[in-house]
């Protein structure tokens, strides 16, 4: 029976222990009022205890509930054991313990509120810091770890979703820039326009010099298809010219390696039929690309 309490009382949140606390200091305020009390004699100061431990569990109007129940515990353990001080239990000295006991316990819950509630916006403001850290600074999408832990999370949901990798037309002028200043401004320009179109239902993350990763709700390769065109097209009205490939969970992979290799190669497969890209022997790896001698240009 003992280990069933520990246990329960183990497994319960603060709150909830304060408040069993309470009830247990009720109980023996009122077993030593009924047994010594007497007015006068300081016994219903045990009270207070009970009253603040109530409101810390809670707030300023359980509180002062909490120093009503005080109260009206010291008034019937003084009236049972004394039943002659009846006049005495309802006179001065029991108006100053109502407003004693109620005045603490208000003022402690509010003070246990504030605190709460400040703790709150704390952890809030840390959880921000902390997904700001897994963010690009410039254009606000998902880093590589951001990205890792945003499909780890979706995944654990069980949830279907659809994972679009995209790549900017690198034969496009403004992104094959002589300056790799000026093509990382492209790309998070472009971040940040498909982050506004999508709006917030839809992660978005840069994989790449010139790579984007977008995660979506959708339930159907067909739907995952219209995803990636409504990408393109939004980036097109930009006049910017991006190829999207895609990856559903869980039928093209149970994790975030085997949905991104899904992706990049219906990426790379409509490339190829659009004609932005031409694999090579060493492209496709059956070659290795011979390094060149200094000199050999003179």
């Amino acid at each position: 029976m003992f280990a069933r309490w520990k246990t329960a009382v183990l497994r319960s949140s603060l709150p909830q222990r304060l408040a069993w606390a309470a009830g247990l200091g009720y109980v023996i305020g009122l077993a030593s009022l009924l047994a010594y009390g007497h007015p006068g004699g300081g016994l219903g100061e045990l009270l207070f205890v009970p009253v603040v431990l109530a409101a810390l569990a809670a707030d300023s109007r359980m509180g002062a509930a909490a120093g009503v129940a005080a109260a009206a515990i010291y008034a019937a353990a003084l009236a049972a054991r004394e039943p002659t001080l009846h006049e005495t239990v309802v006179s001065l000295r029991f108006g100053l313990h109502l407003v004693s006991y109620v005045a603490a316990g208000a003022i402690v819950g509010a003070f246990a509120r504030r605190a709460r509630s400040l703790l709150g916006a704390s952890l809030e403001m840390l959880d921000e810091l902390l997904d700001l850290a897994d963010r690009d600074v410039g254009s606000g999408a998902l880093t590589g770890e951001g990205l890792d832990a945003a499909v780890a999370r979706r995944v654990r949901r069980r949830w279907p979703f659809v994972l679009l990798l995209g790549e900017l037309d690198p034969l496009s002028p403004r992104v094959s820039s002589r300056s790799a200043h000026e093509r990382d401004s492209v790309v998070r320009d472009a971040l940040r326009r498909v982050t506004y179109e999508f709006g917030k239902d839809v992660e978005v993350a840069r994989a790449g010099p010139t790579r984007l990763v977008l995660l979506v709700t959708k339930t159907s390769l067909a739907d995952a298809r219209d995803a990636a065109a409504s990408a393109e097209r939004a980036f097109a009205r930009e006049g910017k010219c991006v190829t999207f490939g895609w990856a559903l969970f869980p039928g093209d992979g149970a994790d975030g390696l085997s949905l991104v290799q899904a992706a990049s190669e219906r990426l790379h497969a409509r490339r190829i039929v659009r004609g932005e890209w031409r694999p090579t022997a060493a492209s496709a790896g059956l070659v290795d690309v011979l390094p060149i001698a200094e000199g050999a240009g003179s």
